[in-house]
């Protein structure tokens, strides 16, 4: 059973830790509110300078049509050839550079041709034209909700773990318990150092989401969700959280379910944003020790959480619904559930050479060994494993590796659940629907959600 979630306004009462916001960082870059007037500020200054040199109205002509071409084939050369960023553009991202190429040349009619308040209007055109572009691509994608988020600064504060009254009895099972007077009405979420004792991976600090139930003396033992960001520019597991919108989502699960909820932990898999060990053991650090090792370890002493294997899910956005398709496929007695969203059909760098000489020490056997697919037939039958797989339906790059995928799974037994998101690219828009979905996914398949 799969139930699409609707949109859940933030929480002022979500519980979390007081911590100091300084107000420019943390302006909203995905509000109209914010955009519309940066905007509509872009177009007056144009207006200004397009009326400041109206008597060269070809060269304005010529401009415009200049840069709205070498935006498009900006845009062609940079998303298509060089694939600088791993995802086709969307054609808001062509539109835009295109916009922004042609008021880049309405600017330089103006500071060439025009009078001294006309150029100093145009040299504001620059600037303005670079933002609205820019922020506008970053709203299509919604990658960065806050300028804090875009400088690298996560609003994430540390987690405040609850008290375990009872350290080491036996847990409650959740499908006799009940909530208590006292319950929070929200889940709580924040940072933690899971240190690689195991892998000497040196993780970035992970972010940890406790359901309702959870937080309150007695709490029932749990189901485990490991879900994994993306990696590019600016990837860490706070991309869940901010981008995605993942605790609003998954306090709407608990909030129908009597506060009860897989828990979900957010690790770090990349060790940096420009990093992708591809969640193999190997040169680039040993990422799948980690997640199934170190992580599942500082779990079970930390949390109440149930013991790795058929009740722990294991998800990711992207490369890391990779990850999770090779974890997976690969350690179903870790993971006996995965959701994959928008993933690639197996680890992969900039190019096959380049991912076996940089991610395998040049070992194409091992390269081979560790394509999840191959992995899948290999193991087969698959028993006791599920799987959720999704994509945007405009995801025109990753969307078609999930008919493999779900076709090879369900060749080695496993049972599946394909989701497309109507109208989804390879986006957070898309990640926090389809991975919030596949926690209600995994909460029905461990008996949390009725």
């Amino acid at each position: 059973m799969t139930t699409t979630l609707p949109p859940v306004p933030p929480s002022a009462s979500r519980e979390r830790p007081d911590h100091p916001d300084v107000p420019v960082t943390t302006l909203p870059l995905l509000s109209a509110h914010v955009l519309v007037p940066l905007y509509a500020l872009t177009l007056v200054a144009a207006v200004v300078v397009l009326a400041g040199v109206r008597r060269s109205w070809r060269w304005c002509v010529v401009a415009v049509l200049a840069g709205a071409v070498v935006g498009t084939l900006l845009s062609w050369f940079l998303g298509d050839v060089l694939d600088v960023l791993g995802i086709p553009p969307t054609w808001v991202d062509r539109i835009w550079t295109g916009v922004v190429c042609a008021l880049l040349g309405v600017a330089v009619v103006g500071l060439v041709r025009g009078r001294r308040l006309t150029r100093v209007v145009a040299a504001l055109v620059v600037p303005l034209a670079l933002v609205s572009g820019g922020l506008a691509v970053n709203r299509d994608a919604g990658l960065y909700p806050t300028i804090a988020d875009a400088l690298g600064q996560s609003h994430v504060p540390p987690l405040r773990l609850p008290d375990d009254p009872d350290p080491g009895t036996h847990r409650a099972d959740a499908a006799t318990w009940r909530p208590p007077q006292d319950m929070p009405a929200h889940g709580r979420y924040g940072s933690v150092r899971i240190p690689g004792e195991v892998s000497h991976f040196h993780a970035r600090p992970a972010i940890v989401w406790l359901p309702p139930a959870a937080l309150v003396e007695h709490a029932p033992e749990l189901p485990v969700v490991v879900m994994l960001s993306g990696q590019g520019p600016g990837a860490a597991p706070a991309n869940i959280i901010e981008a995605g919108r993942m605790a609003d989502r998954l306090d709407a699960i608990a909030h129908r379910n009597r506060g009860l909820a897989p828990i979900v932990v957010m690790p770090d898999q990349l060790a940096r944003a420009s990093n992708n060990p591809m969640c193999v053991d190997g040169p680039l650090g040993n990422s799948a020790t980690y997640l199934t090792r170190d992580v599942p370890d500082w779990v079970h002493d930390h949390l109440h959480a149930a013991d790795p294997g058929a009740d722990w899910a294991i998800a990711g956005f992207s490369q890391g619904g990779t990850c999770a398709l090779q974890l997976g496929a690969g350690r179903p007695d870790r993971f006996g559930s995965w959701i994959d969203v928008s993933g690639q059909i197996g680890p992969v760098l900039q190019g096959g050479d380049d991912t076996v000489s940089r991610g395998f020490r040049g070992d194409r056997a091992a390269y081979a060994a560790a394509q999840p697919l191959r992995v899948l037939a290999e193991r087969a039958p698959y028993r006791d494993s599920a799987a959720f797989v999704a994509a945007g339906s405009d995801d025109s790059r990753y969307g078609p590796v999930v008919p493999k995928v779900v076709a090879a799974a369900r060749s080695a037994g496993v049972t599946v659940t394909e989701r497309v998101i109507e109208g989804g690219g390879h986006d957070w828009h898309t990640a926090g629907v389809a991975l919030a979905e596949g926690v209600e996914w995994f909460a029905h398949r461990t008996h949390l959600a009725r």
